[in-house]
């Protein structure tokens, strides 16, 4: 058995084990990290060479989608803000309401 120095780590059999335990879990977790960046980094690569493809293939389809797809999603957004703004008219008629004194 060997003595270790109050300044130094434990030294004995058992603590020396458990600190390479945590430096072999500080690896594997640097390993999945890495796994994890490369899987990220394939499926940016796939999308963009499918984006391409699909612009070399049918950009022009793609093109009339997008206009149609545009186009609904703004008639969309003007139907919810005159729903919203005829939903605070009838807020105010209401507090309007409220707020007179009754006869």
């Amino acid at each position: 058995m060997s003595e270790c120095s109050s300044e130094e780590k434990c030294c004995c059999p058992c603590h020396a084990r458990h600190e390479q335990c945590h430096e072999e879990e500080d690896n594997h977790d640097k390993g999945s990290y890495f796994y994890e960046l490369a899987d990220q980094a394939w499926e940016e690569v796939l999308l963009e060479k499918m984006k391409k493809h699909i612009l070399d293939t049918q950009d022009k389809r793609m093109s009339e989608l997008a206009k149609i797809v545009a186009e609904g999603n703004n008639q969309r957004w003007r139907n919810k803000m005159e729903k919203k703004r005829g939903c605070m008219e009838m807020q105010e008629q209401l507090m309007a309401f409220f707020s007179r004194a009754k006869k």
